[in-house]
């Protein structure tokens, strides 16, 4: 038996070394095999110590994918991955895990990693089965120093007019999406810090949003937050304002706090919310910064309680205090901040109070927003609303679009005949992108309306969609307008009424850039005050009104030397009354020019008959023309009895014609109509008038 089985032994190993070289030729065959894989290795764990269930982050190489084929121990109790890639695992210490290593184990490959030590459960964990507070209490400072006084993993609602009162020194922590302050149902929250020794409100970790934040829905007396510091809240969004924040008022006028000397900071969402209605009681000294979203979230109407004292770091994810749409309805001034203001709401922004903003305030707009004065529902309503913007020329007030360009937002709007209604050293630019009010029929970056009266100085009206500034209506008036620069506009530097144009100043700016590099003028009746038109850098384009109107003078006009006026083809000039044509009339025309610096009166398009002409119906020896070139009169015939030509007199009119140049007429250079009048004309030229020079001549 013995040998037997030594030669079954030795007839195995024969064939065992047969069959070698044909592995060997198989191998050769098949090419190399697939090599095995590396091994995981642990480089670092976050944080190396804390209590069961403290989310620990593991970084390595080689790790799988797929979480649940990572075997992840710690001191031997197996914990599974949150989430996983090659080279992080992210897992909750598991229950019943002691101090001690932490491995991962992959395809059968183990990594040692550093000791995790696990900390006993904290006794500074508050007792959620006490979550709604009913009754007055206080949380003092039990822990000296920076130890953490309190833990929170739920939501503390105080009602019931009870008032939670945190002391100076407090530290609390929140965990959980769920945990945060409430105050509702009269409850109130007084956490009143120094500056030597602050509360601390934060998250268990420094990650944004890991506990929600505190919300103010009571209009409790107490309810502030002074010389606190807020953290890593804004986890989820409000039922009441459905939007993240750290620091919120969020139920409308049911909601009432104040908030001073603050720090508010990495948080997720803004950093402070105030809901449409609340009473931001007082809001001053605070500290807003890196937060995810704006600084401040705001409703239009409670803009002047930010203080100009408070820092609104550029470094926050939206850098610009976000400002949501209600009615400006009480007195208040925005002060200059050091990130503007964005009016988010593509929506006209009522004003129906004084509004004042101070030298430096940036205003900035979304595409379809304007800022309105007046009431929302009726265009010319008796209004009390003012704006009163004054800069400097160092620190002037900025309103313009959110994008950059020609009509990225509406404009600004007046109704308001307030004597406070000021622009001073402003610049607003990007206006005219639609119409601001109902009746408006042109857009601008500034439109008056009805009655409205505003002192414009030392301001720049530019890139506009539309003109650079609208006066809507007749009624409507510049009470100074003084050293502008209405530039780069698509339309017209200023659209107004004829005897508005006096309100213009010479030393203003209004050719550069623009579009229509004119003013352009609509007919109506100068009928209350004498006037005197100054050359401006640009033309007077004179169309007529929306009424079909030409220009009705029945007052003392004055015209001084280089004027230039275009005239559209039905439009003109008429002394004389709109409803009769020989009414006794006191209206007088005095252009006077000189041989270096003419008057011209002419056409917007050249050659003959392009325009209807000068009519004179006035007696007064104060008719004057001299140095003027007039031409292309005469499209059509000036009076309801006929006269045609570039100057027509009617009835008993009195005229002094010298030293002019009249041509291009479409009928007469001079026609009369119904006799009785005098011309004293001399050393004029005349050339190219379709009927001749003189009529009877």
């Amino acid at each position: 038996m013995k040998i037997t089985s030594i030669s079954k032994a030795l007839t195995k190993s024969a064939i065992l070394f047969a069959f070698i070289p044909l592995l060997l030729q198989c191998k050769e065959d098949n090419g190399d095999p697939t090599p095995d894989p590396e091994p995981p290795t642990i480089t670092s764990i976050s944080p190396t110590s804390g209590p069961l269930g403290t989310e620990v982050t593991i970084n390595g190489t080689n790790f799988s994918t797929d979480g649940t084929q990572n075997t992840i121990q710690f001191n031997g109790t197996p914990a599974a991955a949150k989430s996983a890639s090659v080279s992080q695992l992210v897992v909750d210490v598991p229950s019943g895990a002691t101090t001690g290593n932490v491995t991962v184990k992959v395809n059968g490959q183990t990594a040692n990693g550093p000791v995790f030590t696990v900390e006993e459960e904290p006794d500074n964990i508050y007792d959620c089965s006490e979550s709604e507070i009913t009754a007055s209490i206080t949380w003092e400072d039990i822990s000296a120093g920076d130890a953490v006084d309190y833990v929170i993993q739920c939501a503390i609602s105080i009602t019931n007019d009870a008032v939670l009162t945190i002391a100076p020194g407090v530290i609390i922590q929140f965990e959980g999406e769920e945990s945060g302050l409430f105050t509702s149902d009269g409850g109130g929250l007084k956490a009143i810090g120094t500056e030597d020794n602050p509360i601390r409100l934060m998250g268990t970790s420094e990650q944004k949003g890991v506990w929600q934040g505190i919300y103010f829905a009571s209009t409790h007396p107490e309810n502030r937050l002074e010389y606190v510091e807020v953290m890593h809240a804004g986890r989820t969004a409000s039922t009441q304002s459905n939007v993240k924040g750290a620091v919120q008022l969020t139920r409308g006028d049911e909601s009432r706090a104040s908030i001073v000397n603050c720090t508010i900071q990495d948080n997720d969402g803004y950093g402070v919310f105030i809901t449409e209605g609340s009473n931001l009681e007082a809001f001053s000294g605070n500290v807003i910064a890196a937060n995810e979203l704006s600084p401040v979230g705001i409703y239009f109407s409670n803009l002047p309680m930010l203080d100009a004292t408070s820092i609104y770091s550029p470094d926050n994810g939206q850098a610009y205090i976000e400002v949501k749409n209600d009615i400006f309805d009480t007195d208040g001034t925005v002060h200059r901040l050091e990130v503007p203001f964005r009016f988010v709401d593509n929506s006209r922004y009522y004003v129906e109070s004084a509004l004042t903003i101070e030298a430096g305030a940036t205003l900035e707009f979304a595409s379809g927003s304007a800022l309105r004065l007046g009431d929302q529902g009726n265009d010319c309503g008796l209004t009390t609303a003012s704006l009163n913007a004054v800069g400097t020329e160092e620190s002037p007030i900025t309103f313009k679009g959110v994008a950059d360009g020609n009509g990225s937002w509406l404009g600004i709007g007046i109704n308001s005949s307030s004597p406070n209604n000021q622009l001073m050293y402003c610049n607003i630019s990007g206006g005219g992108a639609g119409k601001i009010f109902n009746a408006d029929h042109e857009s601008a970056n500034l439109v008056l309306q009805c009655e409205s009266r505003v002192k414009i100085q030392n301001s720049t009206l530019s890139e506009s969609g539309g003109h650079g500034m609208v006066i809507h209506d007749e009624d409507a008036s510049l009470v100074e307008f003084e050293e502008n620069m209405l530039i780069n506009n698509e339309a017209s530097p200023i659209a107004l009424y004829f005897h508005q144009l006096d309100q213009l100043d010479t030393a203003s700016a209004y050719e550069e850039g623009n579009g229509n590099p004119y003013i352009k003028v609509s007919g109506s009746v100068l009928d209350e005050n004498d006037m005197t038109l100054a050359a401006l850098d640009v033309p007077y384009r004179v169309g007529v009104s929306t009424l079909g109107r030409i220009l009705y003078v029945e007052r003392a006009l004055t015209i001084l030397p280089g004027v230039i006026m275009e005239f559209e083809t039905a439009s003109g000039i008429k002394l004389g009354n709109p409803s009769a044509d020989c009414v006794d009339n006191t209206g007088s025309l005095n252009a006077v020019g000189t041989a270096d610096s003419p008057i011209t009166f002419k056409g917007v398009t050249e050659g003959q008959g392009t325009w209807r002409g000068i009519g004179i119906n006035s007696s007064t020896s104060a008719n004057h023309l001299a140095f003027c070139e007039i031409s292309g009169g005469g499209s059509e015939q000036m009076y309801n009895a006929g006269g045609q030509g570039n100057i027509v007199m009617q009835c008993a009119a009195t005229l002094t014609v010298e030293n002019c140049i009249i041509i291009d007429s479409g009928a007469w250079g001079i026609d009369f109509v119904s006799g009785g009048n005098a011309l004293n004309e001399t050393d004029n030229t005349f050339d190219n008038n379709a009927s001749g020079d003189i009529a009877g001549e």
